[in-house]
């Protein structure tokens, strides 16, 4: 008995000391449409890494402020691949975005989430809108 309470002791002790998650977010389309994403960097555990197809940092810095985000790190890209590129070299263990086509490249052990709004989806049809790049047909026809 004494030996499975110290195994699980250990077990508790390695879970406690595992590193926070990097959560990486979108800026145009996420942190600037809802005030989710102020609370959640707030409230999230590890590193904060914002990353948007921009090329104006202070634009960038006074918008994050404006909406209330907290953040350890801002990076500007120039294209959708690049934004794969720095969520791989950062380490990042989720990412939100609004627009699929960012979605793509990402590494498959990267946990993605996509942000709804009036740019990705169609509010009075009730369907998300995708391209033939992004999307895949799975239905079966039927309406539901």
């Amino acid at each position: 008995m004494k030996d499975q309470i110290k195994t699980a002791a250990d077990a508790l002790i390695s879970v406690v000391h595992q590193p926070s998650p990097t959560l990486g977010i979108d800026l145009d389309g996420c942190c600037d449409e809802s005030a989710f994403f102020s609370i959640m960097s707030h409230c999230w555990p590890g590193e904060v890494v914002v990353i948007t197809f921009r090329s104006d940092r202070d634009k960038a810095v006074a918008d994050l402020q404006r909406h209330g985000i907290k953040y350890t790190d801002l990076v500007l890209v120039d294209s959708f691949e690049a934004k794969a590129t720095v969520i791989a070299e950062k380490g990042i263990s989720f990412f939100i975005d609004d627009q699929p086509e960012m979605l793509k490249n990402i590494p498959a052990s990267v946990g993605v989430m996509l942000f709804r709004n009036e740019g990705n989806y169609d509010f009075d049809d009730r369907k998300w809108m995708l391209s033939e790049k992004t999307g895949k047909f799975v239905g079966g026809g039927g309406q539901r």
